[in-house]
């Protein structure tokens, strides 16, 4: 049965007053129509009436004990069984989450990757952007790289807007995402390049086999204009041992090459074309069943990118250039 409302201050009085007279508690519970419970409560520890009480078990760590749990936790990979051990501590490693749980500046969080840097990479890091920062920068650069698409759609995961008044929606995934397509792409202020798609594994002599047909055309009309060819430092691009030697190749068709440091943060504004078709290609999670209608749709996608579009991302990273 719930308890009744509580004395307010008034009743308090009335009750200290009353059993000052030496009125009994039943008496009292009487004449001010309260119950005798009640007046019992209150009348054994006034002081204590009306405070809630905790009912659950005495928190084992002081606050000293868990500043060092915390201090320990500070951007730590240390397990709380590791803590336990080197802090000493007579608790569960479970006590030692549940404190670090209820810290908001403590989160158990996935450790990104990132590469090596050696002072070589930092100085190259360094002097590339410095160059990038030179006006008409961007404009002046061919930028090219590889991308694969899957059938199933890109890696990563997935999200919608689920319902929850409906059935939950799923994503069906073939082993190894049934099939791929490797595709090679390149675009400069004056459009977008015709795509290569190699069908076997791209070495050295493969990919000039795509800079042949797909590069040189356009290099012998730019090569006058100060223009560079952008690539990344991917083995095939920096091949150069041997006859196949992807540097003396370009050496050898005057291909003037941007400077791309080892490790550098991966500035390429290919990436964001890539970015562009794979929201086309796999509108609302479409799927393909066959590389040949992949490739269509990427080729469809590609021939779909408009140029004003193109030349506001090369603009976007040469703000020294005006139209």
């Amino acid at each position: 049965m719930p308890r009744g409302i509580k004395l307010s201050e008034f009743e308090k009085g009335q009750i200290t007053a009353y059993h000052e007279a030496n009125k009994s508690n039943r008496e009292i519970a009487r004449l001010m129509g309260r119950s005798l419970d009640l007046v019992n409560r209150f009348v054994k520890n006034p002081e204590e009436y009306g405070i809630i009480k905790s009912t659950g078990p005495a928190n084992k760590l002081s606050e000293r004990v868990k500043h060092g749990i915390f201090r320990a936790a500070s951007n730590s990979t240390a397990t709380c069984s590791k803590m336990k051990k080197d802090l000493g501590l007579g608790v569960s490693p479970e006590t030692i989450r549940r404190a670090i749980s209820k810290n908001p500046n403590l989160v158990w969080r996935k450790m990104k990757k990132a590469p090596a840097l050696k002072e070589i990479h930092k100085q190259g890091r360094l002097e590339w952007a410095r160059l990038i920062n030179q006006s008409h920068f961007a404009v002046q650069k061919i930028w090219s790289d590889e991308k694969k698409f899957n059938l199933d759609g890109p890696d990563g995961y997935r999200y919608y807007w689920h319902d929850l008044r409906k059935e939950k929606r799923y994503f069906s995934r073939r082993v190894h995402g049934g099939g791929s397509v490797m595709v090679w792409g390149a675009f400069c202020r004056r459009g977008a390049l015709e795509l290569a798609f190699p069908t076997h594994r791209l070495n050295s002599q493969r990919y000039q086999e795509i800079l042949e047909t797909r590069l040189l055309p356009l290099w012998q009309v730019l090569r006058q204009s100060g223009h560079e060819f952008m690539h990344d430092n991917a083995p095939c691009h920096a091949s150069f041992r041997g006859p196949r030697s992807t540097r003396a190749w370009l050496h050898r068709h005057q291909v003037q090459v941007m400077p791309w440091p080892a490790n550098s943060p991966d500035l390429n504004l290919i990436e964001n074309i890539w970015g562009i078709l794979v929201r086309r290609i796999y509108a609302d999670n479409k799927q393909y069943q066959s590389t040949e209608a992949l490739q269509e749709a990427i080729q469809q996608a590609w021939g779909d990118l408009d140029q004003e579009m193109i030349d506001n991302l090369i603009l976007s990273m040469d703000t020294g250039f005006s139209k």
